[in-house]
């Protein structure tokens, strides 16, 4: 059994195979149906060649911008580098270059275009945060954290965004709403959370289990950021690792599937409920996502 689940796993993402696991595979946000999609079907390259609207990679620029002027050391895969750089401009604008080097479409253009004060304002709010939570304290940024979890056959692997010896802290960004108003485009501030989303709670219960350390959770706007730590009941040890084990559960799932249909995605989509194409979160699909729906489903 193991080594045809071995097998299995090297057939998969277009023939090139999974690593592992990672938290966007197990969000509660992507249905099974679309990580068969995704990642049985699609090969990274063409997971990589879907255009993203603007709020998509807002939180990466902002966030970015924030670990090279805050961070003392960041990771790019297990080599740890000190950050050296910390001139504002010339780090924003490599970042701001990467987010508008391809658009969804003209409108989403014209929107990245108009909202650089934004993402000013939002990385702003984010070295404030983080400075709130962990003060002068030495930062790494972007270490992988993994665990290979009792019956899995693949571990499950993601990035901190900031951390201490000690603690860690997830970043969320709340981008602007931008709505069609007398063929002009407006923006609206996106209002913070009172609570934490169970989606980012499941990701940082992932994140506390594998990494020992105390967690933070906060989100930032172009205005203002509120922080959650281990004093809100959504972050209490019992109820990550609840989340944690439902995260767990959702990829036993997919391994039982994987060995029921021996890989064959289309197999596999006879067990599984069709993406539903109406749904909000759909809206975005790419041309070649589509295309693998209708090929799995019809």
């Amino acid at each position: 059994m193991k080594k045809q689940l071995e097998d299995i796993i090297k057939s998969l993402s277009g023939g090139e195979g999974l690593k592992h696991f990672s938290f966007s595979q197990l969000s509660r946000n992507r249905s099974i149906a679309m990580h068969i999609v995704d990642y049985w079907c699609r090969t990274e390259k063409q997971r990589r060649a879907d255009k993203k609207k603007y709020k998509l990679g807002y939180g990466s620029l902002t966030g970015n911008v924030a670990q090279r002027l805050i961070g003392k050391y960041i990771f790019r895969g297990a080599e740890k580098e000190e950050i050296k750089d910390r001139d504002y401009d010339s780090i924003f604008n490599h970042e701001y270059k990467l987010y508008t080097k391809e658009s969804f479409d003209d409108r989403d253009k014209q929107i990245k275009e108009q909202i650089k004060d934004k993402l000013h304002g939002t990385t702003q709010q984010i070295l404030s945060a983080v400075k709130n939570i962990f003060g002068n304290d030495e930062l790494k940024c972007e270490r992988y954290v993994d665990m290979l979890p009792k019956d899995l056959a693949l571990g499950v692997t993601g990035r901190l965004d900031f951390e201490t010896d000690l603690s860690f802290a997830e970043c969320k960004t709340k981008p602007p709403t931008a709505k069609d108003y007398r063929g002009d485009i407006k923006f609206y501030t996106q209002k913070l959370p009172s609570d934490p989303d169970p989606v980012n709670i499941t990701q940082v219960a992932f994140y506390k289990i594998a990494s020992g350390k105390t967690p933070f959770l906060f989100y930032a706007n172009e205005n203002d950021f509120i922080i959650f730590d281990d004093s809100h009941p959504a972050l209490f040890d019992d109820h990550l690792e609840y989340c944690y084990n439902e995260m767990l559960n959702k990829a036993k799932t997919i391994q039982k599937l994987l060995i029921l249909s021996n890989g064959d995605p289309k197999i596999a989509a006879q067990y599984v409920e069709k993406p539903d194409l109406n749904h909000w979160m759909m809206k975005d699909l790419s041309a070649d996502q589509l295309k693998t729906i209708k090929q799995l489903w019809g």
